[in-house]
């Protein structure tokens, strides 16, 4: 799951809902805004790809439940009214620079995590033998 960029995002998303709720005061140099918007065009795209292109098919509670988890950055950001843009460039650059260094580490490719026939969870079940093997 750490070659996905919804992963990098969602942490990112975490750490910085942890800095706002504590008031640290770092929170307001990391602006996922773009990021959470590109989560959710992202995580789209994705489903289109593997239910339609690939054929994969999704547990309907799951396919829900990954939806709500990739709508709730930017939900998040609406009720505590942080939609903004200050900062949310520089933090989209800085995140996918990062990322795509991890990639290059790993001697892989954002186009070949995204297409290649990788392991995905595709149910509730999936992730808990993911968890019960790790």
């Amino acid at each position: 799951m750490k070659e996905y960029f919804t992963s990098w995002i969602l942490s990112l998303f975490i750490i910085w809902y942890a800095l706002y709720l504590l008031n640290i005061g770092i929170h307001k140099y990391i602006n996922i805004y773009y990021l959470s918007v590109i989560l959710i065009y992202g995580y789209i795209l994705f489903i289109i790809i593997d239910m339609n292109i690939k054929g994969i098919k999704y547990e309907k509670t799951f396919y829900f439940l990954s939806a709500i988890i990739h709508l709730t950055p930017l939900f998040i950001l609406c009720l505590t009214n942080n939609i903004k843009s200050k900062y949310a460039f520089e933090t989209t650059i800085i995140l996918v620079m990062l990322y795509l260094v991890y990639l290059e580490v790993n001697k892989t490719d954002v186009i070949s995590v995204y297409t290649d026939d990788r392991k995905r969870f595709t149910s509730l079940n999936d992730i808990i033998n993911y968890l019960d093997m790790h």
